[in-house]
């Protein structure tokens, strides 16, 4: 019996996974699969990567690409989510109303993460420079919270149905909107485990590539976005009507080259970085 160990965000992207788990879709494989969520995001998912903790994440495109710049050991295996992931913005701060005001501060949840890039490319968009004294890291989409409640910092870029409950409360006002031109989420493989564990990888990615085939037209799945991450009827079939998984092996190379250009932009990619060192030998670029 082979392991694997492998980890995500606990967001509802990652409910195929939950769902596979809970429903013991691994068994029978010949692959053992331990599940772990990480609320501290892409940075603490690519540092688990690199220090041997997982063999398997779930990461933002933005946050492997700039990773992989860094010197993570770890190749993509699969497209996860083909569709780009849509960031709210978010303040407490009843006198701010747009983003690109001076002097504010951005929560992020470490560097490196997504709140983090996004952060960056949106502002090298505006023809703003964030400089690092303007960013508080916060850890969690909860430690954010209490940032911005505290005035700690201004804002926080977070994927919004997410974060929508603590809009509902009042805890924080929704300001924007921001979505880059590429796949939301990716799975990544570090470099020692697909040199070790290839027929594992590939079996278990099978078997993800048809249940998320299945996972948008089960009827099953709204209620269980409706009762665990608590949508709405109608943001649990917008979401799920707006939201595209990739089963197959297939990746745009365009959306690498687009993400290598933005980061370069705000200084956290090469732009020389090679996609060829970025994929797994059985991936095809579309």
């Amino acid at each position: 019996m082979s392991f694997l160990s492998i980890g995500g965000v606990p967001e509802h992207f990652n409910l195929p996974w939950q769902q596979a788990m809970l429903h013991d879709a691994f068994t029978g494989s010949g692959v053992d699969v331990a599940w772990t969520y990480y609320a501290g995001g892409t940075g603490a998912l690519t540092e688990a990567l690199q220090e041997g903790d997982l063999d398997l994440a779930i990461l933002l495109t933005e946050g492997y690409v700039a990773a992989r710049s860094a010197g993570l050991e770890a190749r993509i295996v699969k497209v996860y989510i083909d569709t780009p992931l849509i960031w709210g913005i978010y303040t407490a701060d009843p006198n701010v109303h747009s983003t690109g005001e001076p002097r504010r501060n951005y929560a992020i949840s470490r560097y490196g993460s997504g709140s983090h890039l996004m952060a960056m490319i949106h502002a090298e968009q505006r023809g703003e420079e964030l400089t690092p004294e303007r960013f508080v890291v916060v850890k969690s989409l909860d430690g954010a919270m209490q940032a911005l409640s505290r005035g700690e910092a201004q804002y926080f870029y977070w994927e919004k149905f997410m974060t929508r409950p603590f809009v509902d409360q009042g805890v924080v006002r929704l300001i924007g909107e921001f979505s880059a031109p590429w796949s939301g989420f990716l799975v990544v493989a570090s470099e020692h485990a697909l040199r070790r564990k290839t027929w594992s990888i590939r079996t278990i990615l099978d078997i993800m590539n048809a249940r998320c085939k299945q996972f948008p037209v089960d009827p099953q799945t709204a209620e269980i976005l409706i009762r665990n991450f608590h949508m709405s009827p109608h943001e649990a079939r917008q979401w799920l009507t707006e939201t595209r998984w990739n089963t197959n092996y297939t990746l745009h190379l365009d959306h690498l080259l687009r993400a290598r250009e933005s980061l370069a932009g705000v200084g956290k990619c090469h732009p020389q970085l090679d996609p060829e060192n970025c994929r797994a030998e059985w991936l095809e670029y579309i």
